[in-house]
This record gives structure tokens, C-alpha cells and sequence, in this order.
């Protein structure tokens, strides 16, 4: 089976975090033998961009070789409907179905245009692919989608000593950290809450800085988890945060607020907790995390969120939708 993948989120040399869980995808999905051609839209810049990257995909279209298209954002996907040839999945992935944030926290503007367009993609398309429930509600019709989180690589993601990742992290052995796994300027991320939840913590008087994880390789970011004591998650919204189920295959304590499946995903989980969107509520768990010191067993919670266990998943559906040759 061959799949042209369409996607407007994927690893490049000037913005090498982006789309890193798409890479990870393609490439779990590869190693059960599928093979998979993709074009990444924002190898063009500026408005030129979407007309080229139609253009590709109506051309690879007459390709008898491909099986079907999966497009990942709903712009990816709009444009993979626009040819007659191969059949479409996409994959929703948080804003292009729950919208973005602007400073007050509501949808912006641009999110209440172009959100009709992907509900209405939704009911053309033979299948999709949603991470969280909530996103599934959102759609109007729901026999064809699928909640599929995305997988956590378990050899890439592991618990190491944290000795050893401080070492190479740069990090003090006597301070306690706290991960904060975004870009502090994105309003959806929600970081001034994060932000003064240490200062509350500092107040009393512990030792802890707050740790900034943007920017940086995809492979030192295991590094930073098991380096650091806890991980806090404040964001206003999400699909399903990969950085969740990242941290708890490394046992890192996670404190969330209910964003996308994230609630769902640490329930059950000793040393996790689920908090509500407030300074105080979010430093009182931390403050037990950093007390007690101890990992959590996230690792063996998530067991069924490995990465070749989503991609089996996924390869069933393109089993069900691909072109009949």
C-alpha cells in the first residue's frame, strides 16, 4: 500500500519542532510497511503556497501507484478534495475543529471563518481522524470518525536517571524544575497561569524554577523531562497534547488543566492531577510533587498509546478506504 501524505505541519531545518508528531506518525506507520510520499506544503512560502501544493497533489493523484491521501490539518485536507482520483482521510488536529484563542480566551476571528470549512470537510471525506472526544462532538456527523490520539515513540520517550539528563541539560542537582513544554507567547498555552504558580511556590520559600521546552530539537526533549521534577500543562484548549503522553512514558508527574483528553488521559495515573485553570490549585499539586520526589508509574498507564499500537489503528482505516485497483 503507498500513501501521499499531505500536511501543512512537518520538520524543517528553520522550524524543526513543527509537526514533529506528523514525522513520528509517517515514520511508525512506515515501519509496518506502508510506504508513504508526502508533501509538505510549507516547503513553499507566502500565498504561492496552497496553489503549488494543490497542484502537486493533483498531479501525484494520476499516480496509479498511490492507495490514498492523508492529509493532516483541515486547510491539507481541503485541498486533497480537490481532485477525483484517490480517496481522502484526514486528520483533524485541535484548532482546525476547536479553533485558537485570541487574548480574551474566546475563538478568534480567523477561527469562526474557516471552522465551517472543516465541518463541512468532515462530511464529504470517507473518513477522519480526530485526537480527543471532545473534537469528535464538534463534527457533525459521527459514523465515520475515528478517535485516534497520536502515539508516543517508547524508544525515544523512556525514563533515564535524572542525574544523567541534568548533566546534559545543564540543569542544577539541588534545584527542583518545572517543565513548561510551549512557546510562553502563544495566549492559547496559558502561561502566565503556569507562571505564577511558581512564584507561589517560590514565595514559600522552595527552590524551583520554571523550565521553557520551545524551540529546541525534538530529541533533547526527552532529556528535559526526566531532568526536570514535574510538568505543568495550562493551555486554554487542545486536541490531544502529545507533551502529556510524552511525559508520562518518561514517569514525569504532569499537572493538567482539562484541555483535550489530557484529564482523561493522566486519570488513574499515581502522582498526576488534574487541576483547574488557577495559580493556587496548580501550585498546591505541584507542591506535592516536589515534596514527595518520587516518579509515577505514567509509563505502563499509556502502554496502549504506543506508537505502533495508534499506527496499527490508522492502517486499518486505510485499509477500509483505499482505492480499489
Amino acid at each position: 500500500m503507498k500513501v501521499l501524505v499531505v500536511t501543512n505541519m512537518y520538520p524543517t531545518d528553520d522550524q524543526i519542532h513543527a509537526g514533529a508528531f506528523v514525522k513520528s506518525q509517517m515514520d511508525s506507520i512506515r515501519k509496518l510497511g506502508i510506504d508513504m510520499e508526502i508533501i509538505n506544503i510549507n516547503e513553499k512560502r507566502g500565498i504561492k503556497k496552497y496553489p503549488w501544493a494543490w497542484w502537486q497533489v493533483f498531479r501525484k493523484s494520476f499516480d496509479k501507484s498511490f492507495d490514498l491521501i492523508h492529509a493532516h490539518y483541515s486547510y491539507s485536507g481541503i485541498i486533497s478534495f480537490l481532485q477525483w482520483n484517490l480517496p481522502v482521510l484526514v486528520s483533524f488536529c485541535g484548532g482546525d475543529v476547536l479553533g485558537n484563542p485570541n487574548k480574551k480566551g474566546k475563538v478568534n476571528f480567523t477561527s469562526k471563518l474557516f471552522l465551517p470549512a472543516g465541518r463541512i470537510l468532515s462530511l464529504i471525506v470517507p473518513a477522519v481522524i480526530v485526537k480527543s472526544k471532545e473534537m469528535k462532538e464538534k463534527l457533525p456527523r459521527k459514523h465515520n470518525v475515528f478517535v485516534i490520539p497520536n502515539g508516543v515513540n517508547f524508544e525515544k520517550f523512556r525514563p533515564i536517571l535524572r542525574k544523567q539528563a541534568r548533566e546534559k541539560c545543564g540543569l542544577d542537582f539541588q534545584k527542583k524544575y518545572v517543565l513548561f513544554p510551549s512557546n510562553p507567547s502563544w495566549v492559547r498555552k496559558g502561561y502566565p497561569v503556569a507562571e505564577k504558580a511558581i512564584e507561589i511556590l517560590q514565595k514559600k520559600g522552595i527552590d524551583v524554577e520554571l523550565v521553557i521546552l520551545y524551540g529546541k530539537p525534538h530529541e533533547v526533549v526527552p532529556l528535559y523531562m526526566n531532568a526536570c521534577d514535574a510538568m505543568v500543562l495550562t493551555s486554554l484548549w487542545e486536541g490531544s497534547p502529545n507533551v502529556v503522553k510524552e511525559a508520562m512514558a518518561c514517569n514525569l508527574p504532569v499537572v493538567t488543566v482539562p484541555a483535550g483528553d489530557a484529564a482523561e488521559i493522566v486519570h488513574g495515573c499515581k502522582g498526576c492531577f488534574t487541576v483547574k485553570r488557577d495559580a493556587v490549585d496548580i501550585s498546591r499539586k505541584l507542591e506535592i510533587i516536589l515534596r514527595d520526589s518520587k516518579r509515577t508509574n505514567g509509563r505502563q498507564h499509556i502502554s496502549h498509546l504506543e506508537e505502533s499500537e495508534i499506527a496499527k489503528k490508522i492502517i486499518n482505516i486505510y485499509k477500509k478506504i483505499r482505492k480499489k485497483k
